[in-house]
Protein backbone atom coordinates (compact mmCIF):
# COMPACT_ATOMS: atom_id res chain seq x y z
CA UNK A 1 0.00 0.00 0.00
CA UNK A 2 2.69 2.22 1.13
CA UNK A 3 5.29 1.83 -2.11
CA UNK A 4 1.92 2.30 -4.32
CA UNK A 5 1.06 5.69 -2.75
CA UNK A 6 4.54 7.09 -3.22
CA UNK A 7 4.71 5.83 -6.83
CA UNK A 8 1.17 7.52 -7.37
CA UNK A 9 3.18 10.88 -5.45
CA UNK A 10 6.02 10.86 -8.06
CA UNK A 11 3.88 10.66 -11.16
CA UNK A 12 1.80 13.50 -9.60
CA UNK A 13 3.99 15.79 -8.77
CA UNK A 14 5.94 16.61 -11.88
CA UNK A 15 2.76 16.64 -13.38
CA UNK A 16 1.82 19.49 -10.63
CA UNK A 17 5.00 21.19 -11.21
CA UNK A 18 5.14 21.11 -15.29
CA UNK A 19 1.67 23.00 -14.71
CA UNK A 20 2.41 25.74 -12.46
CA UNK A 21 1.68 29.26 -13.60
CA UNK A 22 4.45 31.76 -14.07
CA UNK A 23 3.44 35.60 -13.50
CA UNK A 24 4.67 38.15 -15.47
CA UNK A 25 4.24 41.91 -14.13
CA UNK A 26 4.97 44.78 -15.97
CA UNK A 27 5.00 48.55 -14.73
CA UNK A 28 2.20 50.54 -16.41
CA UNK A 29 3.25 53.78 -17.48
CA UNK A 30 0.79 54.44 -19.38
CA UNK A 31 -2.59 52.52 -20.61
CA UNK A 32 -2.63 48.93 -18.03
CA UNK A 33 -5.23 47.68 -20.42
CA UNK A 34 -3.26 48.60 -23.54
CA UNK A 35 0.22 47.54 -21.90
CA UNK A 36 -1.10 44.24 -21.19
CA UNK A 37 -2.45 43.89 -25.51
CA UNK A 38 1.19 44.75 -26.69
CA UNK A 39 2.63 42.52 -24.39
CA UNK A 40 0.35 39.43 -24.81
CA UNK A 41 2.37 37.73 -28.21
CA UNK A 42 5.56 37.97 -26.40
CA UNK A 43 4.22 36.36 -23.24
CA UNK A 44 2.54 33.40 -25.10
CA UNK A 45 5.60 33.24 -26.89
CA UNK A 46 7.56 32.60 -23.62
CA UNK A 47 5.20 30.34 -22.42
CA UNK A 48 5.44 28.27 -25.24
CA UNK A 49 9.28 28.49 -24.80
CA UNK A 50 9.49 26.90 -21.22
CA UNK A 51 7.06 24.97 -21.77
CA UNK A 52 4.60 26.39 -19.02
CA UNK A 53 1.87 28.74 -18.57
CA UNK A 54 2.62 32.19 -18.09
CA UNK A 55 0.15 34.91 -17.74
CA UNK A 56 1.38 38.43 -17.34
CA UNK A 57 -0.02 41.64 -15.17
CA UNK A 58 -0.01 45.30 -15.70
CA UNK A 59 -0.03 47.83 -12.66
CA UNK A 60 0.13 51.64 -12.31
CA UNK A 61 1.26 51.52 -9.09
CA UNK A 62 5.15 50.34 -7.57
CA UNK A 63 4.20 49.58 -4.44
CA UNK A 64 1.21 47.01 -5.65
CA UNK A 65 4.20 45.48 -7.95
CA UNK A 66 6.08 44.81 -5.33
CA UNK A 67 4.08 43.33 -3.03
CA UNK A 68 2.92 40.99 -5.56
CA UNK A 69 6.46 39.99 -5.96
CA UNK A 70 6.94 39.47 -2.11
CA UNK A 71 3.99 37.43 -2.09
CA UNK A 72 5.38 35.27 -4.99
CA UNK A 73 1.67 36.45 -6.87
CA UNK A 74 4.83 37.51 -9.41
CA UNK A 75 7.94 36.00 -10.40
CA UNK A 76 9.20 37.98 -13.23
CA UNK A 77 8.88 41.52 -13.34
CA UNK A 78 9.93 44.36 -16.04
CA UNK A 79 10.62 47.35 -13.71
CA UNK A 80 12.53 50.51 -12.99
CA UNK A 81 15.95 50.17 -11.44
CA UNK A 82 14.77 52.48 -8.45
CA UNK A 83 12.14 49.31 -7.98
CA UNK A 84 14.61 46.50 -9.09
CA UNK A 85 16.93 47.65 -6.05
CA UNK A 86 14.60 47.76 -3.69
CA UNK A 87 13.40 44.12 -4.57
CA UNK A 88 16.76 42.98 -4.59
CA UNK A 89 17.45 44.11 -1.35
CA UNK A 90 14.15 43.12 0.29
CA UNK A 91 12.23 40.34 -1.97
CA UNK A 92 14.78 38.25 -3.33
CA UNK A 93 15.14 39.17 -7.04
CA UNK A 94 17.68 39.07 -9.19
CA UNK A 95 18.45 41.38 -12.25
CA UNK A 96 18.39 39.00 -15.20
CA UNK A 97 18.65 41.38 -18.31
CA UNK A 98 18.13 44.90 -19.30
CA UNK A 99 15.48 46.55 -22.13
CA UNK A 100 17.13 47.79 -25.31
CA UNK A 101 14.70 50.31 -26.90
CA UNK A 102 14.52 50.72 -30.58
CA UNK A 103 16.58 51.02 -32.54
CA UNK A 104 19.19 49.68 -30.59
CA UNK A 105 19.22 52.19 -27.39
CA UNK A 106 20.47 50.93 -23.85
CA UNK A 107 20.40 54.13 -22.26
CA UNK A 108 17.26 57.31 -21.73
CA UNK A 109 17.15 60.28 -20.26
CA UNK A 110 14.41 61.90 -17.41
CA UNK A 111 13.18 65.15 -19.24
CA UNK A 112 10.72 67.85 -17.87
CA UNK A 113 7.66 68.54 -20.04
CA UNK A 114 6.08 71.97 -20.37
CA UNK A 115 3.10 73.66 -22.24
CA UNK A 116 4.62 75.84 -25.35
CA UNK A 117 2.22 78.72 -23.88
CA UNK A 118 3.39 78.49 -20.17
CA UNK A 119 6.05 81.03 -20.35
CA UNK A 120 8.53 78.50 -18.85
CA UNK A 121 11.80 78.77 -21.11
CA UNK A 122 14.32 76.80 -19.17
CA UNK A 123 15.07 75.27 -16.29
CA UNK A 124 16.34 78.30 -14.77
CA UNK A 125 13.58 80.15 -15.43
CA UNK A 126 11.59 77.68 -13.27
CA UNK A 127 13.93 77.26 -10.66
CA UNK A 128 13.77 81.03 -10.10
CA UNK A 129 9.43 81.10 -9.86
CA UNK A 130 9.19 80.07 -6.21
CA UNK A 131 6.08 79.17 -5.51
CA UNK A 132 4.04 79.84 -8.53
CA UNK A 133 3.87 76.21 -11.04
CA UNK A 134 2.33 73.13 -10.23
CA UNK A 135 4.60 69.82 -10.57
CA UNK A 136 3.55 66.32 -11.76
CA UNK A 137 5.98 63.52 -11.53
CA UNK A 138 6.20 59.22 -11.17
CA UNK A 139 5.70 57.97 -7.76
CA UNK A 140 8.49 57.70 -5.46
CA UNK A 141 9.97 54.00 -6.28
CA UNK A 142 10.15 55.80 -10.39
CA UNK A 143 13.97 56.23 -11.39
CA UNK A 144 12.90 58.05 -14.48
CA UNK A 145 10.21 59.95 -12.90
CA UNK A 146 11.39 60.56 -9.38
CA UNK A 147 14.99 60.07 -8.48
CA UNK A 148 16.56 61.41 -11.47
CA UNK A 149 14.78 64.68 -11.93
CA UNK A 150 14.89 65.37 -7.85
CA UNK A 151 18.65 65.08 -7.96
CA UNK A 152 19.79 66.26 -11.31
CA UNK A 153 17.16 69.16 -11.69
CA UNK A 154 16.42 70.42 -8.42
CA UNK A 155 18.56 68.89 -5.70
CA UNK A 156 22.13 69.97 -7.27
CA UNK A 157 21.07 73.10 -7.60
CA UNK A 158 20.39 73.61 -4.02
CA UNK A 159 16.70 73.44 -4.44
CA UNK A 160 13.74 71.48 -2.61
CA UNK A 161 11.09 70.54 -4.92
CA UNK A 162 8.22 70.71 -2.20
CA UNK A 163 9.89 74.54 -1.46
CA UNK A 164 9.73 75.15 -4.69
CA UNK A 165 6.31 74.42 -6.69
CA UNK A 166 3.16 75.75 -5.39
CA UNK A 167 1.89 71.94 -5.56
CA UNK A 168 2.93 68.31 -6.39
CA UNK A 169 1.03 65.71 -7.60
CA UNK A 170 1.86 61.89 -8.62
CA UNK A 171 0.77 59.65 -11.37
CA UNK A 172 1.97 57.50 -14.33
CA UNK A 173 3.87 59.00 -17.55
CA UNK A 174 0.16 59.24 -19.73
CA UNK A 175 -1.76 60.55 -16.50
CA UNK A 176 0.73 63.64 -16.17
CA UNK A 177 1.01 63.71 -19.32
CA UNK A 178 -2.60 64.47 -20.22
CA UNK A 179 -2.98 66.71 -17.24
CA UNK A 180 -0.28 68.91 -18.29
CA UNK A 181 -2.04 69.50 -21.24
CA UNK A 182 -5.44 70.49 -19.82
CA UNK A 183 -3.68 72.70 -17.49
CA UNK A 184 -4.24 70.72 -14.60
CA UNK A 185 0.05 71.04 -13.66
CA UNK A 186 2.73 73.05 -15.56
CA UNK A 187 5.58 70.79 -15.48
CA UNK A 188 5.35 67.23 -15.90
CA UNK A 189 8.42 64.82 -15.62
CA UNK A 190 8.42 62.11 -18.42
CA UNK A 191 11.60 60.16 -20.09
CA UNK A 192 12.44 60.08 -23.52
CA UNK A 193 11.53 56.22 -23.87
CA UNK A 194 7.34 56.96 -22.89
CA UNK A 195 7.40 60.43 -24.81
CA UNK A 196 8.11 58.94 -28.05
CA UNK A 197 4.96 56.34 -27.70
CA UNK A 198 2.68 59.52 -26.39
CA UNK A 199 3.62 61.03 -29.22
CA UNK A 200 2.41 58.85 -31.58
CA UNK A 201 -0.66 58.38 -29.34
CA UNK A 202 -1.33 61.87 -28.78
CA UNK A 203 0.04 64.11 -31.76
CA UNK A 204 -2.36 66.96 -31.49
CA UNK A 205 -1.68 67.09 -27.68
CA UNK A 206 2.59 66.60 -28.01
CA UNK A 207 2.63 69.76 -30.46
CA UNK A 208 1.22 71.82 -27.36
CA UNK A 209 4.40 71.14 -25.42
CA UNK A 210 8.27 71.81 -25.13
CA UNK A 211 11.13 70.40 -23.43
CA UNK A 212 12.95 72.56 -20.87
CA UNK A 213 15.58 70.06 -19.45
CA UNK A 214 16.71 66.62 -20.53
CA UNK A 215 19.06 64.23 -17.93
CA UNK A 216 22.24 62.56 -18.37
CA UNK A 217 21.91 59.61 -20.24
CA UNK A 218 20.93 56.68 -17.97
CA UNK A 219 20.53 52.81 -17.68
CA UNK A 220 17.38 51.47 -19.64
CA UNK A 221 15.20 49.31 -17.29
CA UNK A 222 16.04 45.94 -16.40
CA UNK A 223 14.11 42.54 -15.84
CA UNK A 224 14.05 40.49 -12.63
CA UNK A 225 13.30 37.09 -11.57
CA UNK A 226 13.24 35.59 -8.16
CA UNK A 227 16.45 33.93 -7.49
CA UNK A 228 14.30 31.10 -5.41
CA UNK A 229 13.20 29.59 -9.21
CA UNK A 230 14.28 26.71 -10.24
CA UNK A 231 17.92 27.30 -11.63
CA UNK A 232 16.94 25.08 -14.83
CA UNK A 233 13.49 27.67 -15.08
CA UNK A 234 15.87 30.43 -14.60
CA UNK A 235 18.22 29.32 -17.56
CA UNK A 236 15.07 29.43 -19.53
CA UNK A 237 13.72 32.46 -19.21
CA UNK A 238 17.12 34.09 -19.12
CA UNK A 239 17.59 32.55 -22.47
CA UNK A 240 14.42 33.09 -23.97
CA UNK A 241 14.61 36.92 -23.49
CA UNK A 242 18.20 37.31 -24.25
CA UNK A 243 17.62 35.57 -27.39
CA UNK A 244 14.17 36.71 -28.51
CA UNK A 245 14.12 38.93 -31.88
CA UNK A 246 18.12 37.89 -32.27
CA UNK A 247 18.72 34.15 -32.75
CA UNK A 248 16.55 31.05 -34.99
CA UNK A 249 14.24 31.68 -37.80
CA UNK A 250 11.28 33.59 -35.91
CA UNK A 251 13.79 36.34 -34.79
CA UNK A 252 11.89 38.58 -37.79
CA UNK A 253 8.53 38.45 -36.42
CA UNK A 254 9.77 38.26 -32.56
CA UNK A 255 11.48 41.82 -33.02
CA UNK A 256 7.78 43.58 -34.63
CA UNK A 257 6.27 42.26 -31.54
CA UNK A 258 8.87 43.61 -29.44
CA UNK A 259 8.60 46.94 -31.38
CA UNK A 260 4.78 46.51 -30.51
CA UNK A 261 5.17 45.57 -27.30
CA UNK A 262 6.64 48.67 -25.95
CA UNK A 263 9.05 49.66 -28.98
CA UNK A 264 11.52 48.01 -28.02
CA UNK A 265 14.68 46.33 -29.43
CA UNK A 266 15.75 43.32 -27.41
CA UNK A 267 17.11 42.53 -24.11
CA UNK A 268 21.23 42.38 -23.12
CA UNK A 269 22.40 39.90 -20.60
CA UNK A 270 22.89 41.73 -17.25
CA UNK A 271 23.30 41.38 -13.64
CA UNK A 272 22.71 42.96 -10.11
CA UNK A 273 25.82 45.21 -10.72
CA UNK A 274 23.36 47.08 -13.52
CA UNK A 275 22.25 49.02 -10.53
CA UNK A 276 24.72 50.14 -9.21
CA UNK A 277 24.28 53.26 -11.07
CA UNK A 278 21.27 53.90 -9.02
CA UNK A 279 22.48 53.12 -5.81
CA UNK A 280 24.86 55.77 -6.47
CA UNK A 281 22.39 58.52 -7.24
CA UNK A 282 19.98 57.58 -4.37
CA UNK A 283 22.97 58.15 -2.16
CA UNK A 284 23.97 61.48 -3.94
CA UNK A 285 19.59 61.93 -3.91
CA UNK A 286 19.65 61.19 0.06
CA UNK A 287 22.41 63.13 0.94
CA UNK A 288 21.47 66.07 -1.04
CA UNK A 289 18.30 66.38 0.18
CA UNK A 290 19.56 65.99 4.33
CA UNK A 291 22.04 68.68 3.59
CA UNK A 292 18.91 70.87 2.46
CA UNK A 293 16.63 70.30 5.62
CA UNK A 294 16.81 73.18 7.82
CA UNK A 295 14.45 71.44 9.89
CA UNK A 296 16.32 68.59 10.88
CA UNK A 297 19.09 69.84 13.76
CA UNK A 298 22.76 68.96 13.05
CA UNK A 299 23.40 65.99 15.25
CA UNK A 300 20.28 64.04 13.61
CA UNK A 301 21.90 65.03 10.57
CA UNK A 302 25.23 63.26 11.34
CA UNK A 303 23.14 60.22 12.95
CA UNK A 304 20.99 60.03 9.32
CA UNK A 305 24.21 60.53 7.43
CA UNK A 306 25.69 57.50 9.05
CA UNK A 307 22.74 55.49 8.45
CA UNK A 308 22.53 56.10 4.60
CA UNK A 309 26.55 55.24 4.26
CA UNK A 310 25.81 52.12 5.79
CA UNK A 311 22.73 50.85 3.76
CA UNK A 312 25.09 52.02 0.58
CA UNK A 313 27.74 49.80 1.82
CA UNK A 314 25.35 46.72 2.32
CA UNK A 315 23.50 47.49 -0.70
CA UNK A 316 27.04 47.66 -2.83
CA UNK A 317 28.07 44.28 -1.37
CA UNK A 318 24.47 42.71 -2.60
CA UNK A 319 25.52 44.34 -6.12
CA UNK A 320 28.25 42.38 -6.39
CA UNK A 321 30.81 45.03 -4.75
CA UNK A 322 32.98 48.09 -5.11
CA UNK A 323 34.37 46.97 -8.62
Amino acid sequence: MLRRLLCTLLLVLPLASHAAELTVGLIATRNPEELLGFWQPVIDDLSASIGQPVKVIAVKNYDELQQKFHNNEVQVARVGNRLALSMVEHDNAEVFARLVQNPGRAEYNSILLVRKDSGINNLDSLLRAKGRYRFASDYTNSTAGYLIPQYHAFLKNNILPEQLFKSMRQGNYEDNFMALYRKEVDVAVANSFDIEQLQEKYPREFGAMKVIWTSPNFAFDPLVYKSTLPAALKVKISAFFTKYGREGNNATQQKQKLYYADQLDGFLPASNRLLRETSDLQLYNDLFRLTLNASVPANEKTAQEKDYYRRYQQLVGILGGAR
